[in-house]
């Protein structure tokens, strides 16, 4: 389970990381056109590039889910199969304690 919260957490790291690269990315946009008058072709390429940067976010939030995702059903199952073995070993016990010796 160690692996587990491990991949979690580089997970989690990794997309702040992207956030705050989008953000920053953002912020950056948002000051460059404080400073000038956009042309119709730098507002077009202004907008290209801003959708541009928000598919990469976008893939990597969902890159990100996909990851989480695939961590919580390895839990799920790991978790799942503890527990039949568990479920298991009770009723075998259970069943030699009701079960007369002869």
């Amino acid at each position: 389970m160690a692996g587990t919260s491990e991949k979690l957490t580089d997970f989690a790291k990794r997309g702040q990381e992207a956030v705050s690269s989008a953000f920053d990315a953002w912020t950056d946009a948002v000051g460059s056109l404080t400073s000038f008058r956009p042309s119709a072709a730098e507002a077009q390429s202004l907008l290209d590039s801003s959708y541009g940067a928000a598919e990469k976010v976008l893939a990597s939030q969902r890159d990100f889910a996909k990851s989480v995702l695939e961590a919580g059903v390895q839990v799920v199952e790991t978790v799942g199969e503890q527990a039949d073995k568990v479920s298991a070993k009770a009723r075998t016990t259970a069943t030699r304690k009701t079960t007369p010796t002869v």
